[in-house]
């Protein structure tokens, strides 16, 4: 299975692109065939993260086949990767099994300022899970890495906040500048639901609540990430009223200068909370239902703090990937991405992703039906409208996920 080939691929694409936007090599590692079943766990495109930097080591968090079919542990790796590359090590966490086959049931990770790992999975529509190393291990840095006292028990809510804490899906989470760390889900279903918002504090240790900051109103929101930048929140998203994809319609966009306490439409006036599809200046584009939206593609912000959105739709006649670009000054403008060699995107089909490299950024874009990917970059001096092509992954399967 090529997966997580794939996916530790693209990060080793990603961190050897120098200033000048260049692949100077690449390498692939393979950390894990697909668990057996019909349902890909691993790198799915909404999980944030399944794979971090935290100082010299790289983390990655995956699902492997337990005993018995259909049954997952939760494993976790590490490796050096400064001043030289090291080997991947890994531990399983057995008093765990993980058993629904279901893409929504992934894990996602975050690694906080004192250095503790957290980690939630196994989630759709279901009560939180989530558990957190017992000591801060991507600070202090154990000699052996083993599973023997790393992680406190599975907990159904987080430790000094309040809830809801189900029915839960989509867990991320996003590191603060000071070390402390947000979670971010959803409670509901799928045309019906609320987004939340958690924050670890890393000196004392300790969770609260900072509140419920996305509403449904008989729909719920699809973010495509929410991402820190110089101690401000950006979050984007579609809305959708029925479990059914062909509902997914418009752009929304918020920013967060308070860690999600507050929060702002484009042009920098406060709105109420919650948010809801029908708060002043959130929807920056009308996309009609039926326009092959596709939910949780892909966000970024640059060095300069110009945000960046991937998303496809078929309001031209034809499904594109489209840049979305948001100036720091909060002015929005929405580009067809159309390079040569690329597939029309069917529907439903693997997301793309978008990252920035300094006041670059860089999109991955992947081609289903060739089974590949293409790799994209446009540059601040360009005005950032112009897309170059500087590499390809040929027999890629999967969705792309990167660190």
């Amino acid at each position: 299975m090529k997966l997580f080939t794939s996916l530790i691929g693209c990060v080793a694409v990603l961190s050897s692109i120098a200033s000048a936007v260049s692949i100077t090599s690449t390498q692939n590692w393979n950390i894990t065939n697909d668990p057996e079943g019909s349902a890909r766990l691993n790198g799915v495109s909404f999980q944030q993260n399944p794979l971090t930097t935290f100082g010299d080591y790289q983390y990655v968090a995956f699902y492997s086949t337990a005993s018995g079919y259909g049954k997952h542990y939760v494993n976790l790796g590490r490796r050096k990767i400064s001043p030289s590359l090291g080997e991947w090590q890994y531990f399983a966490l057995t008093d765990y099994v993980q058993q629904t086959l279901d893409e929504h049931n992934t894990i996602s990770m975050g690694i906080s300022g004192d250095g503790k790992i957290h980690l939630s999975f196994d989630h759709h529509d279901v009560p939180l899970n989530y558990r957190v190393s017992t000591t801060g291990i991507a600070k202090t840095i154990p000699t052996a890495w083993t599973a023997s006292g790393a992680f406190g028990p599975v907990q159904h809510s987080l430790p000094g906040s309040t809830g809801p804490w189900t029915p839960l899906t989509y867990p991320r989470f996003e590191s603060l500048d000071n070390g402390d760390l947000l979670m971010e889900f959803r409670i509901g279903q799928s045309g019906s639901g609320d987004s939340y918002i958690h924050r670890y504090s890393s000196s004392s240790g300790t969770w609260s609540a900072v509140g419920k900051y996305l509403q449904g109103a008989n729909n719920n929101a699809y973010i495509n990430g929410i991402t820190n930048r110089a101690s401000k929140l950006y979050v984007s998203w579609t809305v959708r009223e029925t479990p059914d994809a062909s509902t997914n319609h418009d752009f929304y966009f918020a920013s967060s200068d308070d860690g999600g306490v507050s929060w702002k439409q484009t042009n920098g006036a406060k709105v109420t909370k919650p948010i809801t599809p029908t708060t002043p200046g959130i929807k920056v584009y009308t996309i009609p239902q039926n326009s092959q939206i596709i939910n949780q593609e892909a966000q970024c912000v640059d060095a300069s703090g110009r945000f960046h959105a991937l998303m496809r739709d078929s309001t031209s006649g034809t499904p594109l990937f489209y840049h979305y670009l948001r100036t720091s000054s909060g002015t929005f403008t929405k580009t067809p991405i159309r390079v040569a060699g690329l597939s029309t995107p069917p529907y439903l089909s693997y997301r793309g992703k978008i990252t920035s490299v300094g006041d670059s950024v860089i999109a991955i874009l992947p081609d289903q039906p060739k089974l590949s990917i293409q790799i994209w970059t446009a540059s601040a001096a360009g005005g950032l409208c112009g897309l170059e092509e500087v590499g390809r992954g040929a027999e890629f399967s999967g969705r792309t996920r990167c660190g």
